[in-house]
């Protein structure tokens, strides 16, 4: 007897190795090889998640909505038209959603994106628009188009190639930063700014692009773990190997050293 009740605890002790073995990858990310599709734009997964792709899909503050064939992201509590998607260059064209209806919005925020998530494309630069100036304003800004609306009325918006003005330093009530192409030069005439804006500006998403290609690259599909804040990556119904399909790992990688 006592033979075997240690040959039964050495059994439940190689079972247990065994269970310790399975990568988690086996039993996450379902649904995670579900694109998400709305309207015009490309179909596009990790960093993403949205439609029919779970939360564990993607990035906590990456969720895409559609309504009524448009796409949304909101970021640091701004909403933006997802005007574009380009999965395999890992871009974005987007534009705030308040700057569609007019250049006069009753809330000013500017655009900041988290620099961990997003860089901006290289064609762009930060259009300051100034709100609330005295008519005797004189600093050296480029431009000024007339604010029709929206508690603004009848009076002068200024306009400037940059982000390193203060507006207070020159009595204006407040400002709004924008990326707009740098082939932008009228910034005085409100068609053609109102025209720049609306067509958006490039980011390229940076989140996870590493490990997510590796994963892929094994037959895999992408995911987040919200907890661990790591990139996951599931192989289905196949065992997933411990060797990445072909150069090592990056020391700084946050991701779990499982591939299928």
């Amino acid at each position: 007897m006592p033979s075997l009740f240690i040959i039964l605890h050495f059994l439940q002790f190689i079972i247990l190795l065994k269970l310790i073995q399975i990568p988690l990858c086996l039993s996450t990310n379902e649904g995670c090889e579900y694109l998400f599709n709305c309207g015009t734009i490309k179909p596009i997964g990790f960093p993403f998640w949205g439609g029919d792709r779970p939360k564990e899909c993607g990035h906590p503050l990456l969720n895409l909505t559609c309504i009524n064939n448009i796409s949304y992201i909101t970021l640091n509590e701004v909403k933006y038209h997802v005007l574009e998607a380009n999965p395999d260059d890992h871009t974005l064209r987007i534009t705030k959603e308040d700057y569609l209806q007019g250049l006069c919005p009753t809330k000013l925020v500017n655009t900041t994106l988290d620099p961990d998530l997003f860089v901006y494309g290289p064609d762009y630069n930060n259009l300051t628009l100034f709100y609330g100036c005295p008519p005797s304003i004189t600093f050296p800004l480029n431009g000024r188009f007339l604010c029709p609306s929206n508690g603004y009325s009848d009076e002068f918006v200024y306009t400037w190639f940059g982000s390193n003005l203060d507006p207070q330093a020159f009595s204006c009530r407040e400002s709004m930063v924008v990326p707009v192409l740098n082939s932008l030069i009228a910034v005085g005439d409100l068609t053609r700014i109102r025209s720049a804006i609306g067509g958006g500006f490039v980011v390229r998403w940076i989140a996870g692009i590493e490990d997510c290609e590796k994963c892929q690259k094994s037959g895999g599909f992408c995911g987040y773990n919200w907890i661990s804040r790591q990139t996951t990556c599931s192989c289905g119904d196949r065992r997933c190997s411990n060797e990445p399909p072909q150069s090592q790992e990056s020391p700084s990688s946050g991701m779990s050293k499982d591939f299928c």
